[in-house]
């Protein structure tokens, strides 16, 4: 298997963005975690403004898939924070780097196709 493509998006063309993450709750997700170490469930709740099951939903993709773990603090009435995996950092990075190549080509800005 090749090794991963490690130039910039706009040294080897743009890569597709990633359907998994394009979703509005799970961006949105992610770009609250990207920033944090840990970040509280309550806090994700109510950023993105949706009930609990429907985040619990999205988390549980996202951790099916490598982006996120979790972790519950019993002490604390069961808490549950949320951070990116290393993996999860790296692939919503890529992720970013492909939407900030497609925005810089509308703008003018990239390589013209």
């Amino acid at each position: 298997m090749d090794a991963p493509d490690a130039r910039a998006p706009s040294e080897r063309g743009i890569d597709p963005l990633d359907e998994f993450v394009h979703t509005p709750a799970r961006l949105s997700i992610l770009s609250l975690l990207a920033p944090a170490e840990w970040v509280l469930f309550s806090f994700l709740r109510d950023a993105i403004d949706t009930s609990d099951s429907a985040l619990s939903k999205q988390l549980s993709a996202l951790e099916d898939a490598g982006y996120i773990e979790s972790r519950k603090d019993r002490a604390a009435r069961r808490r549950t924070s949320v951070r990116l995996t290393d993996e999860g950092r790296r692939r919503f990075d890529a992720y970013l780097a492909n939407l900030e190549a497609l925005v810089a080509r509308a703008r003018g800005n990239g390589q013209r196709v």
